[in-house]
């Protein structure tokens, strides 16, 4: 059963490296990006091939199990993204929010103008 997972595990990890890359190419991932991604799903491959090797090291760092050190690691991977992505958000409402702003004075602007206009006109007949 347990070799089941780990084959999983790693069809699972070559896929998603396979998707950052695709995302790449077409322009969503910038270089730092696909970097970080890259290393994540390596990460999960060693992880999971070498399950041993990081039992040491979650001993060291006083984690109960090697499950319990993973957990802790995807949570905080989560945090970490949901935190960037909050940020980007933020951002993107900002400058979407400024472009209306400055599309409904135009607009307002270009109507005032038509109004003055046509007073204008009216007046010198």
């Amino acid at each position: 059963m347990i070799i089941g997972l780990q084959i999983s595990a790693l069809i699972f990890s070559f896929v998603m490296i396979y998707f950052a890359v695709i995302h790449y190419k077409k322009g969503t991932l910038n270089g730092i990006e696909i970097f970080f991604w890259i290393l994540i799903w390596v990460f999960a491959i060693f992880a999971v091939i070498f399950p041993d090797l990081l039992k040491v090291f979650a001993r060291t760092f006083y984690f109960a199990s090697l499950f319990d050190m993973m957990v802790f690691g995807g949570f905080f991977l989560v945090i970490i993204l949901a935190a960037k992505s909050y940020i980007t958000t933020k951002k993107l409402e900002k400058k979407l929010e400024k472009i209306i702003r400055d599309d409904s004075l135009k607009d307002m602007k270009d109507k005032s103008k038509k109004k003055l206009d046509k007073r204008s006109n009216n007046k010198d007949k």
